[in-house]
């Protein structure tokens, strides 16, 4: 998979079959999370950051150097910095929901594809193609709108148990000092460091 075919089958299978402003969450896998345009970069060079400036109409002296560019690059790219799949969804009417990096737990999908896998999993008996195709549109098929409830009410069940974590985490945080014991050495050494 790459953002191209995803993005097509975006726009002509699944937006299509939407509900009107719905939701759609997602992870932050490359071709999900392909941007609106390239941003300028410490490793762009200097004519192509001041093109880039002259193309969005933002002011620059011709005297400036890279370094004061990519400056004035931070204080605008919010304004072009998107995903273009949050884009076409925005345009039909619907939002992308991004979760958090490495947090899979977080996405129904997972529950249901574990699901599917397993029924596939156990039903296989000759582990050739064709019949593991007939088998994932088998298990796609017995997926209910019970087991989408039941997996979203997990996800939700979990998302509740990290932000208590969160504020648990926070109430210690805000009533404890952070300290990092070292030797009587190591600290002699880092008083110095710190107060040369």
């Amino acid at each position: 998979m790459d953002g191209n075919h995803f993005e097509s089958w975006f726009k002509s299978k699944l937006i299509p079959k939407l509900e009107p402003n719905s939701i759609i969450v997602m992870d932050n896998a490359s071709y999900h999370s392909v941007k609106e345009e390239k941003l300028p970069t410490q490793s762009w060079r200097k004519k192509d950051i001041q093109e880039w400036l002259a193309n969005k109409n933002i002011p620059w002296g011709s005297d400036l150097l890279k370094l004061e560019l990519l400056q004035i690059v931070s204080t605008v790219k919010h304004k072009f910095d998107g995903y273009r799949i949050d884009k076409i969804a925005s345009e039909t009417g619907h939002k992308v929901l991004r979760l958090p990096p490495y947090h899979c737990e977080l996405n129904p999908i997972e529950l249901i594809w574990a699901q599917v896998k397993c029924y596939i999993a156990h039903q296989n008996q000759t582990f050739k193609l064709p019949e593991v195709k007939n088998l994932l549109l088998e298990a796609l098929d017995k997926v209910s709108g019970n087991d989408w409830k039941n997996a979203v009410a997990h996800v939700t069940k979990i998302e509740k148990e990290f932000w208590t974590m969160d504020g648990l985490i926070e109430d210690v945080w805000e009533q404890n000092e952070l300290t990092i014991q070292l030797s009587d050495s190591d600290s002699t050494q880092e008083s110095k460091s710190f107060s040369s």
